[in-house]
């Protein structure tokens, strides 16, 4: 009988500890791009990035939720990226900017938002503005997938 208890509780204290681990979460740091790994990306795509440095003045530049961002020109033209661990960070730095630019006049951006990345596209209204938004678009993904894949 008392072998028949130790094993019963052996056996309630296994499945305890064992479904007690399956549903820890996870945690893993996401790892962020450097600047060179983002704009040998972007040059395998066929567009040219210059790295410049972040002016925290600029609103599409400001720390947001933590994060600071990666400051590139594009043809003349801004682009933002802000590197995030989860996508629930990325939109709590949306929040935050929406927060400190609610009453603002920006001048003409897009943001994209995707997974970890929010990504600012500031561009003149032109033709050659919104073509190089679209190749931008179809840039991102890729870039994703390099930011997890860790290679």
């Amino acid at each position: 009988m008392q072998r028949m208890m130790l094993l019963m509780l052996f056996l309630g204290l296994g499945l305890l500890t064992g479904c007690s681990q399956g549903n820890d979460p996870v945690t893993v740091e996401a790892r962020e791009l450097s600047t060179d790994e983002v704009s040998a990306y972007f040059a395998r795509q066929g567009l040219e990035l210059h790295s410049v440095e972040v002016r925290p003045e600029n609103v599409f530049q400001r720390e947001l939720n933590g994060r600071k961002p990666l400051v590139f020109l594009l043809d003349e033209q801004e682009l933002v990226i802000y590197q995030f661990a989860t996508a629930g960070e990325r939109e709590a730095g949306w929040a935050d900017f929406e927060q400190h630019t609610a009453t603002a006049d920006l001048v003409p951006y897009k943001a994209y938002q995707e997974q970890s990345l929010l990504v600012f596209y500031i561009h003149d209204e032109g033709v050659v503005g919104q073509e190089l938004y679209r190749r931008v678009e179809k840039v991102i993904p890729g870039l994703l997938e390099l930011k997890e894949s860790g290679a």
